[in-house]
């Protein structure tokens, strides 16, 4: 394969990964295992590698320079994004404790102002 198939597939690679990843991040439905993930960004990473060991121009030396520091960033974030849920970890249906917050527009929230209604929250922790 030449500098430029190898250069374009790491880039196609890296461009459906990163589309498919920011979905999964956005719809709240990261799956338990990322494993399909991080082989698609460090396969495309390997491509990017291949193709500049082979002296390419700028055209395909820029594709594959990006999808390598998107590979590195990725394989990073994956690595130290691990979560530990405790044992005392609020459980889908339960009680939820009290507690207060500042909410988006800089307001006291107390969680008992929800009492009696079903509600959803969503506790968001950033994985990159």
């Amino acid at each position: 394969m030449n500098a430029t198939m190898l250069g374009m597939s790491a880039l196609v690679l890296t461009l459906v990964s990163g589309v498919l990843w920011i979905r999964a991040l956005k719809s709240v439905s990261l799956p338990e295992n990322r494993s399909g993930y991080l082989a698609a960004f460090v396969l495309a990473g390997v491509l990017g590698i291949v193709a500049l060991s082979q002296s390419p121009g700028w055209l395909v030396g820029v594709p594959a320079v990006f999808s390598i520091v998107i590979a590195l960033f990725f394989s990073l974030t994956f690595a130290i994004g691990g979560q530990f849920v405790g044992p005392d970890a609020i459980a889908v249906g339960d009680t939820l404790p009290t507690f207060t917050a500042i909410d988006e527009h800089g307001e006291t929230f107390d969680s008992l102002s929800l009492a009696g209604n079903p509600v959803l929250i969503k506790f968001f922790r950033g994985l990159w």
